[in-house]
């Protein structure tokens, strides 16, 4: 899961988040004229996965050393035996539709997700800001790794990274609510993708039978940050296997899963929906 890092690559990111919200906003006016309009944007990689700077040197990395020193990593291998079934808080989905406007970041495919669609937990508030994809998934589930794994990214009152939902992805029937979005997937690190036209709710890419997995967390990416809460649905999914390989053909993407992390103790929770 991605955030930003330091002062340089926030200034990037937002350089590339201001360019595609002008493309969405585009769209929105009506004046995007082709299927799938691309933009290329300049993305700095600073860490990587295969074929730069690997996951098990992250900690190497200025500013990053909570990767090689924290104790509340993820992802986490989720085994169903293990986890301690106890009354939990249930999040609330409370997802609208957004406007499809996707980037390449050079590590996944990031969409931005249109504002007013939150989760609620309690009496707090998380807001949705974008969803993105890692092959092959980050967790595993009873020692199995899925071809792809979806992170729903929710930020708290000051706008950091507080909660994810985290969604594997098994081989199967065509996703419809990513049909449109996967046939323009932005091929190249920097480009930015706004198919006209298109939507997405964010409750299609929730499995029917809302069962998670709880823990508490970090990023999955430098800085590693940690304090995050996870809910990673038991349940997967399903993308055709047309759909997984458009994502996993992208340069430089596949693989882009950081390997679990030790445990250290923690309790890893189990609701059970029906």
């Amino acid at each position: 899961m991605s955030p930003h890092r330091n002062v340089s690559v926030r200034a990037l990111r937002g350089a590339l988040l201001s360019s595609l919200f002008l493309a969405s906003s585009a769209f929105a006016d009506g004046t995007l004229a082709t299927p799938n309009t691309a933009t290329t944007l300049s993305v700095e990689p600073h860490y990587g996965y295969a074929d730069t700077v690997s996951p098990e040197h992250w900690g190497e990395l200025p500013g990053d050393a909570m990767c090689a020193t924290g104790q509340q990593q993820s992802p986490i291998a989720l085994v169903t035996a293990n986890a301690v079934q106890q009354p939990t808080a249930v999040p609330a989905f409370h997802y609208h539709t957004s406007h499809v406007h996707m980037a390449n970041t050079g590590h996944t495919v990031e969409f931005a997700y249109d504002v007013g669609s939150t989760v609620t937990l309690g009496a707090n508030e998380y807001k949705l800001k974008q969803f993105h994809f890692h092959t092959p998934s980050e967790h595993t589930k009873n020692g199995v790794q899925y071809p792809l794994e979806l992170h729903l990214v929710h930020t708290d009152v000051n706008g950091n990274a507080a909660l994810v939902v985290g969604v594997l992805i098994q081989t199967g029937a065509t996703n419809a609510a990513l049909f449109n979005a996967f046939q323009h997937l932005p091929k190249h690190q920097g480009e930015a993708s706004a198919p006209v036209g298109a939507l997405i709710n964010a409750s299609a890419l929730l499995p029917h039978n809302k069962s998670f997995f709880h823990y508490a967390g970090s990023l999955t990416t430098p800085p590693c940050s940690e304090g995050l809460k996870w809910y990673v649905m038991k349940h997967p999914i399903e993308m055709s296997d047309a759909q997984i390989a458009a994502y996993q053909r992208l340069a430089h993407l596949n693989p882009g899963n950081r390997p679990v992390q030790p445990l250290h103790g923690r309790t890893v929770t189990l609701h059970t929906s029906h």
